[in-house]
């Protein structure tokens, strides 16, 4: 989908449907079962409360390899996490929504987050294969804690975690943004 035209509600919903799908079978493969079973409160990071530093730390190499995977660059697979966790969102949800492109948008009159060179790869996203240029680091960081307190606020509302990704979805001010 292309970045710069208007997505509809139904593709933003599917979207999102897709991050949530690929998150749940991420918990699936990690546990050998799903573990997921709709609550909101799986996808904050207050889940992970419980678990001691070698697993909070192998959950972060496993959300930088899945990064690496995609091609998505490391200084923003760094930033999503940390900020994941800094706004109690669980990083590989919030991987998941930074790979899908959904965002709260930035002003109309802000910084452009566009790459300056075109990426090569027609499948990939341009936020996920080249690296935002220096002036927009801050803004990226700005959209990203955005995106992820909306996100979080929504899942502490609704007790259905897809109901909450919908709702974000369908926020007027969510669509393609690249980070």
């Amino acid at each position: 989908m292309d970045p710069d035209r208007e997505w509809s509600v139904e593709e933003r919903e599917a979207s999102i449907g897709r991050a949530l799908n690929a998150y749940t079978e991420r918990r699936r493969r990690r546990r050998g079962e799903d573990t997921f079973f709709g609550a909101a409160d799986c996808l904050l990071a207050g889940a992970e409360a419980g678990l001691d530093a070698g697993e909070v730390g192998s959950r972060r190499v496993e959300v930088m390899d899945e990064a690496a995977a995609s091609g998505m660059s490391p200084d923003l697979a760094d930033l999503l996490y940390d900020i994941a966790r800094d706004e109690g969102l669980d990083p590989a949800l919030a991987f998941e929504l930074v790979r899908t492109g959904l965002g709260v948008q930035p002003p109309a009159d802000g910084l452009v987050n566009a790459p300056s060179q075109p990426t090569t790869d027609k499948y990939a996203p341009e936020w996920v294969v080249t690296p935002a240029t220096p002036p927009d680091l801050l803004l990226r960081e700005r959209m990203l804690r955005f995106s992820f307190r909306r996100l979080r606020g929504l899942l502490e509302a609704h007790e259905d975690a897809a109901a909450a990704l919908l709702a974000f979805a369908r926020e007027p001010d969510v669509g393609p943004h690249g980070y």
